[in-house]
């Protein structure tokens, strides 16, 4: 009779233990929740500090295809290591969709990343970012070519808003205002062409259950690998002496918060908010280039440049709201 009663409290004691386990787990992800849009925001804000890393790589003599090929290779090192940790399976690919993960690491991520650093390099950070952010107008035609999606009067509304947006933060029309060139404007803009191709690859891949983890690190293993043959292996062998140490941390912290984080804070937001409104807080990429622009490179934006940007900014935001929602 008393060994039935120890075991009875016993599993009273497991009981209580293990609802007081689930309501501390509730209560923490009710908390959390609130605070998920921080997420997007600041994925945008990592997005936005490439340009600072590939100008530092580039005045150390370190020319643009090196600076992806590693920057590629050390983030699907990264990711690869999550994986492990996390679950090993996610490696696991059909061989039917090897061509969706060659051609976003090769043809998205490559071609992106390639004309995106040539556009950081020949003008403004900001102009760069901005040009970049009008990934949805791209995405509104390709879906409409590729999906036969329909084209709105609002969303053609939204295209003439962004390119307005794009012209103002380029200072075109402004004497004496910031440098811009046509090469950084056509690498812009067909960065944001390759970028908005990565994107539907991506949702392709996303619609056949692959993990973000697994998309992410075959994209950028492909994209590395493409790369190499065309980098310089005498830098990339002296990056790995101690004599470069600090350059090799300046590429590992490139890798990290240009692809892995970004990526990374964006997916786990979507399993708190809709697509439309990470995608709406992720826009702070353009203002965050803009401010490091002027803190690091005395890029002063003036007042046409701000006004680009939110021209850009809302932009996007009327993109990735429903029809539904907009009186």
């Amino acid at each position: 009779m008393l060994l039935w009663y120890d075991n009875s409290m016993k599993y009273e004691l497991q009981h209580r233990l293990i609802r007081k386990l689930i309501n501390m787990k509730a209560q923490t992800l009710l908390k959390a929740k609130k605070y998920t849009g921080i997420l997007p925001f600041l994925s945008g804000i990592c997005w936005g500090a490439t340009g600072i890393f590939v100008r530092t790589l580039e005045n150390a003599g370190v020319d643009n295809f090196t600076i992806i090929s590693c920057r590629m290779l050390l983030a699907a090192l990264i990711t690869g290591i999550c994986m492990l940790i996390y679950n090993r399976s996610l490696f696991h690919v059909n061989l039917k969709d090897l061509w969706l993960f060659i051609a976003s690491g090769m043809i998205g991520m490559t071609a992106l990343s390639i004309f995106y650093n040539i556009s950081v390099s020949s003008s403004s950070l900001a102009l760069a970012a901005v040009l970049l952010a009008m990934c949805p107008v791209f995405v509104l035609f390709l879906a409409a070519i590729f999906f036969h999606e329909k084209i709105t009067g609002r969303k053609t509304g939204c295209v003439i808003l962004a390119l307005t947006g794009c012209v103002l933060v380029s200072g075109v029309f402004e004497k004496g205002g910031l440098a811009w060139s046509v090469r950084g404007i056509v690498c812009g803009l067909l960065a944001c062409f390759f970028y908005a191709s990565y994107s539907l690859v991506s949702k392709r891949m996303t619609q056949k259950n692959y993990h973000f983890l697994t998309i992410t690190f075959y994209g950028t293993l492909f994209s590395g690998l493409s790369m190499l043959p065309f980098s310089n292996m005498h830098t990339i062998r002296a990056l790995c002496t101690p004599a470069y140490f600090s350059y090799t941390g300046i590429m590992f912290v490139h890798a990290l918060i240009s692809s892995v984080l970004p990526y990374a804070l964006f997916s786990l937001s979507m399993r708190y908010m809709e697509t439309g409104k990470a995608s709406i807080l992720a826009s702070s990429e353009p203002a965050a280039a803009m401010i490091f622009g002027a803190v690091l490179y005395s890029e002063t934006p003036s007042l046409l440049s701000v006004l680009g940007l939110c021209f850009t900014i809302a932009a996007v935001v009327l993109l990735n709201v429903p029809e539904k929602d907009v009186k």
